[in-house]
């Protein structure tokens, strides 16, 4: 089963941060174990960036990249133009990062981990 990620709960995974919901610790944990794959949209890669330049989160770019390619089961989800198309048709949100993240979570057929609680409210395979 595929599991798509927002930043968040992507960082407060690797972090090990209490902010992360003992659902999502679950989640993250069987993911851990080869019984999913974490989809980890492009955005979410390029908003981890913004975040570790700033010195938001002590964890480091490159350390997360040695994470994603030493895991079989973390996978990267490409900018393309079905994505692109998806994101269009994904309606409600005013953050665009958002939508790209919904828009890859709806081309997977996917659970998404977010806290947010307007993606919660317009995306019903949302889980926290």
């Amino acid at each position: 089963m595929y599991i798509v990620c927002d930043t968040h709960a992507l960082l407060w995974h690797l972090a090990d941060d209490r902010k992360l919901s003992a659902h999502a610790r679950t989640v993250f944990d069987a993911i851990e174990r080869g019984e999913n794959v974490l989809v980890i949209p492009s955005i979410v890669l390029l908003e981890c960036l913004d975040i570790f330049e700033k010195k938001k989160v002590q964890y480091g770019f490159q350390r997360l990249v040695l994470k994603i390619t030493g895991s079989r089961n973390f996978m990267i989800s490409d900018l393309n133009w079905n994505l692109i198309l998806e994101t269009e048709r994904t309606r409600g949100f005013k953050d665009l990062h958002d939508r790209v993240i919904v828009a890859t979570a709806r081309l997977f057929d996917a659970e998404l981990l977010s806290r947010d609680r307007i993606v919660r409210r317009l995306f019903d395979k949302t889980v926290w």
